[in-house]
């Protein structure tokens, strides 16, 4: 175990390297030849291009391990608890980050072409400026990591409560995130054929939870099912599957207030809504000592 927690060390050090000089590259592009680092007036794709879009990429990939690198620290250490709690926190503030720099990627560049004042550009800056931020505070919790597998030997450490509770924060925001970019849509009246582009932004607000559940059942998969939960725990999901299942009856009737008229969005508001009345229930039942 301790090898390969040096092993993922390792593999965050140098991705968080790389995550924030790729980002730096990228800023520096856009500052230097905003119409080059966005292809705004070529028709055909570059080398720059590839650079950009490989960038990007890269950078979700390194949120993405990040997050997981956190749900590891906190099965094997208990010591930086706050740190990480912190970090968790920003991680998915900068990765909802990055669905805010391609909406204000796409706006500076429709409005460079019409000769506009271009104020969306700070806030593309200030996107950036997270996810390095994001990066460098991913390598100084590496190297406080150091000492703690040279000292100690990393073992579980009650993962169980930690995870289930980190999974009901995470819940509850990416819900409310979700619920938040879904009504700054209303009223826009967006037709039917572009809504598949909404569609990889409300994933983005789905991937942390995605990510934690996923890890969580990793911990569960030499367990029999019936282990999964201990008895109190099983109690709580099932009092907020119950809470949910009522609450999302007058959940639902704010729907009707919305201007959306396609059935799309009917689905994500009710998706999100779940995932924010279960998560909300089930910490609020947890936090009750029987």
């Amino acid at each position: 175990m301790k090898t390969r927690f040096k092993t993922n060390n390792t593999i965050m050090m140098i991705t968080g390297i790389i995550s924030f000089f790729w980002l730096t590259y990228i800023v520096l592009q856009i500052i230097v030849n905003l119409p080059e680092a966005f292809n705004i007036e070529r028709s055909g794709t570059g080398i720059i291009d590839i650079l950009m879009g490989t960038g990007h990429l890269f950078v979700l990939a390194f949120h993405l391990y990040a997050l997981v690198y956190i749900f590891m620290h906190f099965h094997h250490f208990k010591e930086l608890r706050v740190q990480k709690s912190i970090l968790l926190i920003f991680g998915i503030v900068s990765l909802f980050s990055m669905g805010v720099e391609k909406v204000m990627i796409d706006e500076v560049a429709r409005q460079y072409r019409l000769g506009l004042s271009i104020y969306e550009i700070y806030i593309l800056y200030f996107a950036y400026f997270i996810n390095m931020l994001f990066s460098a505070s991913m390598f100084f919790l590496v190297l406080k990591t150091v000492p703690l597998i040279r000292n100690h030997n990393p073992e579980g450490i009650a993962v169980d409560e930690q995870i289930f509770t980190i999974a009901q924060y995470i819940g509850i925001i990416s819900g409310a995130m979700g619920l938040l970019l879904l009504f700054s849509l209303s009223g826009k009246g967006l037709p039917s054929n572009i809504l598949i582009f909404s569609i990889p932004f409300f994933l983005m607000f789905l991937t942390p939870y995605g990510l934690v559940v996923l890890y969580w059942l990793s911990l569960k998969s030499n367990q029999k099912i019936t282990d999964w939960y201990d008895e109190k725990q099983l109690q709580d999901v099932m009092k907020a599957s119950l809470a949910t299942l009522l609450l999302s009856f007058p959940g639902l009737i704010v729907f009707i207030f919305t201007d959306f008229t396609d059935s799309f969005y009917f689905f994500v508001y009710y998706v999100f809504l779940a995932l924010i009345l279960f998560s909300a229930s089930t910490l609020f039942f947890f936090k009750i000592r029987d």
